[in-house]
């Protein structure tokens, strides 16, 4: 007697990574994680490490997780490992895909030198930065007056005024050479 059997053999569940949003991104920011379907059947659940935190994503033929991509926001530079995936046959695979999602600092910036002057005397408002990447650029107003922002590249720097009537120099944000922003407020004034 001659039988025959004939055996499926499915294909092993593949996916990939992309970081499908912004990257860097500014601290507090938003990006966007996809994961290409390479190989098997959806839905899969996909292990993935966030930095050190795992997680099991419900991911769609699309390699998206409900038709959008997977929403993340780490408050510092992250890696996410792909570490194995099972698709909808049963059929599981390891994984060692990985990217990394840049997170940049916000910059911050004290502001000192409220002063007494004579009128045509000259004195500084001093500049300290402590977080962001140089040049920093500062919008402020004169007296509720808005002006022309400006730039300065050391940590610590300083501008020189000379207001010829009693003048509060109000600071109201700072971005940095990564493009983040620090909306804030802090003065200086300088009596006349």
């Amino acid at each position: 007697i001659n039988t025959t059997t004939d055996i499926l053999v499915r294909e092993l569940p593949d996916i990939d990574i992309t970081i499908s949003g912004t990257n860097p991104i500014c601290f507090g920011h938003f990006s966007e994680l996809s994961f290409p379907v390479l190989a098997g059947t959806a839905p899969f659940n996909l292990n993935l490490l966030e930095g050190s935190t795992s997680s099991t994503l419900n991911i769609d033929a699309a390699g998206l997780i409900g038709g959008a991509p997977y929403q993340v926001s780490p408050t510092n530079t992250t890696t996410y490992t792909l570490t194995s995936v099972t698709d909808a046959n049963g059929c599981s695979q390891n994984l060692s895909e990985n990217k990394t999602l840049i997170v940049n600092e916000i910059p911050l910036v004290d502001v000192s030198g409220s002063t007494e002057i004579c009128v045509d005397d000259i004195t500084q408002i001093y500049f300290d930065f402590t977080a962001g990447l140089s040049p920093w650029t500062l919008s402020y107003d004169i007296n509720g007056t808005n002006a022309s922002p400006f730039a300065l590249s050391n940590s610590s720097d300083s501008i020189a005024v000379s207001p010829t009537t009693t003048s509060v120099y109000t600071f109201t944000s700072i971005t940095d050479a990564n493009n983040c922003i620090n909306n804030f407020t802090d003065a200086a004034t300088i009596t006349v």
